[in-house]
């Protein structure tokens, strides 16, 4: 089943679905960065930022990277992570949106 079709009229660069060891199970969008390395960095950084989630007793579930020209938005879902890389100044909200409606979806698996 593909889930980051419904991205791709938001005009996202790029979008990856990955498990926690940072291997792609989705891709969409051309362009650097590369899929592989997008789902890698962001299964990296999820597991990094883990023990300060702990340290506030909680769990990572979404953060923000954001370049001169990129955002990358990223959610954790379980054993998955959903990142998506835009452009500065699109609309993230909606994107964001999109992404948690995606989110839903792999609740379900």
């Amino acid at each position: 089943m593909a889930y980051l079709e419904s991205l791709a009229p938001f005009g996202v660069k790029r979008a990856v679905l990955t498990g926690l060891d940072g291997l792609v199970i989705e891709a969409l969008g051309r362009g650097a960065p590369p899929a592989e390395t997008l789902a890698a960095e962001l299964a990296s950084l999820a597991r990094h930022m883990a023990p300060l989630a702990e340290a506030l007793e909680g769990e990572v579930r979404r953060f923000t990277l954001a370049t001169e020209n990129h955002e990358v938005l990223a959610l954790k879902v379980g054993e998955y992570l959903l990142g998506a890389v835009i452009e500065r100044g699109m609309d993230r909200k909606a994107i964001g949106q999109e992404l948690s409606r995606i989110a839903l979806g792999l609740q379900n698996l």
